[in-house]
């Protein structure tokens, strides 16, 4: 809202100037404040009381006048956050990622280790890397489930630093029992990953500070669930099947092709 009504303000100011002339007093007998130019930023502090009072009843006439200006504003607003949390979901290089970076279609997955869904989309998330150029994955660590999620997340993330994190992830995905921190280490030791030195790196900050933000981010996209998918930015809740799913990412990929290959 703030951002809208500087917005407007702005728009207007050179109404606003007009019909309250250049300058205009703070108080009678107060010296004037003169307008700002054209070419300066423009911000609250750039107009005196009396100025800001008029740029405030210009606005509210204005909207009275035409209400659709807000909701097309909000819809802007809302379109711009959208893209904003598409950027950070797929240009996050803290994130394990599989396929070229130049991919027209990006999936980011938002998982859990202790999710049956999850357990089940393994197989197609496997056969899209196996048999996709035009595709990159991105893997999202998202334990909300159990402490044990929690603890298998961690324990993923610092297998990237070893560069095993694709065994592991598959292997912790495949497991069909209670993640306990025995099996933990027995499937990344299996998987070639340094047990020791993960469970070292388990605890750094830095694995803290992404869990938290990306819970923050599916907060943000209103993510209800694992596993949730977004495929070029479209929002695919759960897990419909493989058939669902190829057809999303073939309808990217003609949406990309018909935009000269570039990823929408």
């Amino acid at each position: 809202m703030k951002t809208f009504f500087a917005a407007a303000a702005a728009l207007m100011m050179a109404a606003t100037v007009a019909s309250c002339g250049a300058t205009a007093p703070d108080q009678p007998g107060a010296a004037s404040s003169p307008a700002p130019a054209a070419s300066q930023p423009i911000g609250v502090a750039s107009f005196n009381a009396a100025q800001q009072t008029d740029i405030r009843a210009v606005v509210r006439d204005y909207l009275l006048r035409d209400p659709a200006v807000l909701e097309d504003a909000l819809e802007a607003l809302a379109a711009q956050k959208t893209a904003e949390r598409r950027t950070a979901m797929e240009t996050d290089t803290r994130s394990f990622a599989f396929g070229p970076r130049d991919a027209p279609i990006t999936i980011v997955e938002f998982f859990d280790y202790r999710c049956p869904y999850c357990h089940a989309a393994l197989e197609w998330i496997n056969g899209v890397m196996a048999r996709r150029r035009d595709v990159r994955i991105i893997f999202r660590e998202y334990p909300i489930l159990t402490r044990q999620s929690e603890e298998a997340a961690r324990a993923a993330m610092a297998a990237i630093r070893q560069n095993r994190y694709l065994p592991f992830h598959r292997a912790l995905m495949g497991f069909p029992g209670d993640l306990t921190s025995a099996q933990i280490d027995t499937l990344a030791r299996q998987s070639g990953v340094d047990v020791a030195r993960m469970r070292r790196d388990m605890a750094d900050p830095a694995i803290d500070r992404y869990l938290r933000e990306t819970l923050e981010l599916a907060n943000e996209a209103q993510v209800n669930g694992t596993p949730s998918f977004f495929i070029n930015g479209r929002y695919v809740s759960g897990w419909p099947g493989p058939e669902d799913l190829d057809r999303i990412v073939n309808e990217a990929a003609a949406a990309a092709q018909r935009d000269g290959g570039r990823a929408r």
